[in-house]
């Protein structure tokens, strides 16, 4: 008892007191139990002490630890996962290739431009997966294919000769000889094999 602080307690029971007379007759003795106990019970009771700092909840590190990944947040489609598991590709790569929290998912690949072709055929392939991600095909029409090569500069008069040299990656709107504009591009085996190859360049870019 040597160190209990009297004159700290004694203040706090005038001021229990005060509160106290404030109250109904009735109920004066059980206010003043019950703001003596909030006041005096514990085991700092009586000294000035810092509030006990609260601490952490089962839940509040659970939560920490049990947020999703961005492709954990979107639900993948079965041909996607498929894709993925058969070229032995983890889906949290996708994650390093497009913000799949963000609607549209956002890519942010970067391709290699040193060669127009070369970046035509990757950007081609990218926009399948991404069509496939938000579909579960891994095909899209021709024509949205060219327009979105046009939004980020990469289609030239060379466009559909690369499409056309590349015609074993694809089946549909491509063959060997012609181009069907009303068509749509899809991926082959061999189309999804490469793809898959791709995503593993593209990986160790960004």
């Amino acid at each position: 008892m040597s160190d209990f602080d009297f004159s700290a307690a004694q203040t706090k029971i005038i001021a229990i007191n005060k509160i106290v007379e404030t109250c109904a007759e009735p109920v004066k003795e059980k206010a003043f139990e019950l703001l003596f106990k909030l006041v005096f019970d514990g085991p700092a009771a009586g000294k000035h002490s810092k509030p006990p700092t609260p601490e952490k909840t089962k839940t509040d590190d659970s939560e920490k630890r049990e947020t999703p990944a961005a492709h954990e947040m979107v639900k993948l489609p079965g041909n996607v996962l498929a894709f993925l598991r058969r070229h032995s590709v983890q889906p949290e790569t996708l994650d390093k290739l497009f913000m799949l929290d963000q609607t549209p998912h956002l890519p942010v690949y970067k391709i290699d431009a040193s060669t127009t072709s070369k970046a035509q055929l990757q950007k081609v392939l990218m926009i399948l997966l991404e069509n496939a991600i938000l579909s579960g095909s891994f095909k899209a029409p021709y024509k949205e294919i060219r327009a979105s090569c046009k939004e980020v500069g990469l289609y030239d008069g060379n466009f559909n000769k690369t499409l056309k040299g590349n015609a074993g990656l694809f089946k549909g709107a491509v063959t060997t000889d012609k181009i069907n504009d009303d068509a749509e591009l899809e991926l082959t085996g061999d189309g999804q094999t490469r793809l898959a190859e791709l995503i593993v360049e593209l990986t160790k870019t960004v």
